[in-house]
């Protein structure tokens, strides 16, 4: 979850000012404000297939970085947000996307936010949609990736609006712990190097991740985040996709989470385990940790398959 979040801090900064412009299928598009109480303006939009009526709605919620709405890194070759939204309006499904803090339309600054208040942002905006005409309040559902996910369950326990959620990345662990594991696969090993002198390797570079954390506020809240007593509070319906190639929040942690769920007495969790698919949720070879690498950078067609059928699914139940 974390690793990433170095290079999307980055990415964000070259595609902030020139969002991509993507073709969708046809949709009447909405822009969106809404103040922040520590006194910035938090921007998005609302897509919504052509119609009359009310439609449930997906509001997308990034991982961590600074994205702008439509989420286009990597040279553009990762464009998740797109990939979603082309799949959920062509569903007849709406979608709300919106710009982070001090990116696209959006101001404030991203740097020295809480996990909270980036949390609070997802709900100014989440609120503000709910106000349009063709937005079915009854059926607005979260998509959140990564730590998205962590935003989406909390949302889940805490705002009335939220019928439901799909998570995907999810953590069960803490920041700390997935530092540990993300450590011992990202730190190179020389043919001659003893396991005394790679496990201090190891420890060096641990160190190291958890000082980079703890420059960023929000994500040195989630060093010590508690998955199952955050998974335990959500009551209303989830969807769970865990890629099993996700180096980053490893398996089996989506399954915690439905556990702890499970557990805590939720009777609508499903979850899917995605062969060949990883922490970016696109086709991830085993044992790839270079995204770079990848040749394919658009979602894998099993995520928004399961996406798309539990939305519809629930919308119907809850219509």
């Amino acid at each position: 979850m974390h690793m990433f979040a170095k290079y999307l801090l980055a990415a964000s900064l070259m595609t902030a000012s020139g969002a991509l412009r993507a073709e969708l299928p046809p949709h009447e598009a909405t822009e969106l404000t809404a103040h922040s109480s520590q006194g910035h303006e938090m921007a998005g939009e609302v897509l919504l297939p052509p119609g009359e009526g009310p439609v449930p709605v997906v509001m997308l919620i990034s991982g961590t970085g600074r994205q702008q709405r439509d989420f286009a890194v990597m040279e553009g070759r990762y464009h998740p947000h797109r990939d979603l939204a082309e799949r959920l309006l062509a569903e007849g499904i709406g979608v709300i996307r919106f710009d982070e803090r001090n990116t696209g339309r959006s101001t404030g600054d991203h740097r020295t936010a809480r996990s909270l208040d980036l949390q609070e942002d997802v709900r100014l905006i989440l609120a503000r949609a709910a106000q349009e005409v063709r937005v079915d309040r009854k059926r607005i559902y979260l998509f959140g990736h990564s730590e998205g996910a962590v935003f989406a369950m909390r949302l889940a326990a805490s705002e009335p609006l939220v019928a439901g959620i799909a998570i995907a990345g999810a953590p069960f662990k803490s920041g700390r712990a997935m530092m540990r594991d993300q450590a011992r696969i990202e730190t190179p090993r020389a043919p001659d190097m003893s396991d005394a002198a790679w496990e201090a390797a190891v420890a060096e570079h641990y160190a190291a991740e958890i000082a980079f954390q703890e420059t960023r506020p929000s994500l040195a809240d989630l060093l010590d985040f508690d998955g199952a007593a955050t998974a335990a509070a959500v009551t209303k319906p989830v969807l769970i996709l865990e890629g099993e190639e996700d180096w980053q929040v490893r398996p089996p942690q989506g399954r915690q989470l439905a556990q702890a769920m499970r557990d805590a007495g939720n009777r609508d969790v499903a979850y899917y385990g995605l062969p060949h698919v990883g922490h970016l949720l696109t086709r991830n070879p085993p044992g790839v940790s270079d995204y770079h690498a990848l040749a394919d950078l658009s979602l894998a067609p099993e995520v928004l398959d399961a996406l798309a059928g539990w939305v519809r699914r629930v919308a119907q139940e809850d219509g």
